[in-house]
């Protein structure tokens, strides 16, 4: 019997289309003044980009094809993998700076925290489904979840990536919650981890953090208020942003929203919390009539990551939390975090086609 289109694949089809066009367009617009003064080539960045967006697609494709039950069966493997793809970063990056990248010829192949990330909600959704009945059973936290848990955020905190490794941590919180875990076995492990991070800070993380705490003056947040002042309610208009012309740092990743502010007013802004909120309103539909609990929390932490994302630039950018240094998805420049979005949307739609056979059949928890 022929499938009938679930009702709410072609919206998020929609959506991400709507997302990836808008984005490659601000993306130029962001982008085209640092191109030039760097390579001499206005569209340098944005032509790369589209290629990304390319092999994004491709591996969109490849995880709507896959039967979603091929993660829960190997979700163990794979996280083992992506430690072993972050050690390998970390051993042999010689003379970077960082050990976010793995870097193969001299070039950044993924940001390996990306990878981490979707190995760690795939591999939770599993330990939830398995240990549903049992999920506030505080042996099995401690032995089955928490030393994963706790090896792959220390992995990516010593890269050192302190912004993906809270965020990570919040988004798995919000699963668990939902799953149903007692607070009070989230609270111990979370002020052990912030002891650690502390401790393990670096000088430069430091100063921005009691840079912002101590309310200091922060350039980069005035600059970016400043930008989306200007835009007022409507804009200056496409590719006439002031403050891409060498007043603020990273416009075309960290701080790509200002532009957007500044060239489409309050009206840019507000349609793109339409854009992440839709997104998320029909993950969490799929989430809620998804066949089982694995793909219901697996559902739920690929909605959730994208919309944490978003939430925490828009919160650094208008000075809210210090800056963090994370990409709003499909809007700033990152070859990674577009792969890795796409993918995870891929299943995510892989999982809708599941979901219209229970259409009417809601997930117990019980």
């Amino acid at each position: 019997m022929k499938r009938k289109q679930f009702i709410y694949e072609k919206p998020i089809i929609y959506v991400i289309i709507a997302m990836v066009a808008i984005g490659s367009l601000m993306l130029f617009s962001a982008s085209s003044t640092i191109a030039f003064n760097k390579f001499g080539d206005s569209a340098f960045y944005i032509k790369r980009h589209i290629i990304r967006l390319f092999i994004g697609f491709l591996a969109f494709m490849i995880a709507y094809k896959i039967n979603f039950k091929f993660f829960k069966k190997n979700a163990t493997k794979l996280l083992l993998f992506s430690w072993t793809i972050m050690l390998c970063a970390y051993f042999f990056n010689e003379g970077s700076s960082t050990n976010r990248f793995l870097i193969v010829n001299g070039k950044n192949i993924i940001t390996t925290s990306d990878f981490a990330k979707l190995c760690l909600i795939i591999f939770t959704a599993q330990f939830i489904e398995n240990n549903k009945n049992k999920i506030n059973n505080i042996k099995i936290l401690l032995t089955k979840y928490l030393p994963y848990l706790s090896i792959t955020l220390l992995l990516i905190l010593c890269q050192p990536d302190l912004s993906s490794t809270f965020t990570i941590l919040i988004l798995i919180s919000l699963i668990l919650i939902t799953a149903g875990i007692s607070l009070k076995y989230l609270f111990y492990p979370a002020i052990s981890g912030l002891v650690l991070a502390i401790t393990l800070l670096k000088d430069f993380q430091r100063k921005r953090f009691f840079t912002w705490w101590n309310g200091e003056s922060n350039q980069q947040a005035e600059n970016a208020i400043n930008a989306l002042g200007n835009g007022g309610f409507k804009g200056v208009g496409f590719d006439k942003s002031i403050i891409k012309e060498g007043f603020l740092p990273e416009v075309h990743t960290d701080f790509i929203l200002p532009i957007i502010g500044e060239e489409f007013g309050f009206i840019g802004i507000l349609f793109m919390f339409v854009l992440f909120l839709s997104l998320y309103s029909f993950g969490i539909k799929i989430c809620k009539f998804s066949p089982d609990i694995f793909s219901s929390m697996l559902s739920l932490g690929i909605t959730l990551n994208i919309l944490i994302y978003f939430l925490i630039n828009v919160c650094y950018v208008v000075g809210i939390i210090p800056t963090t240094g994370l990409a709003i998805p499909f809007f700033s420049y990152g070859g990674s975090h577009t792969l890795f979005n796409l993918f995870s949307l891929g299943i995510l739609l892989n999982i809708s086609k599941y979901t219209n056979l229970y259409k009417y059949k809601a997930v117990s928890y019980e």
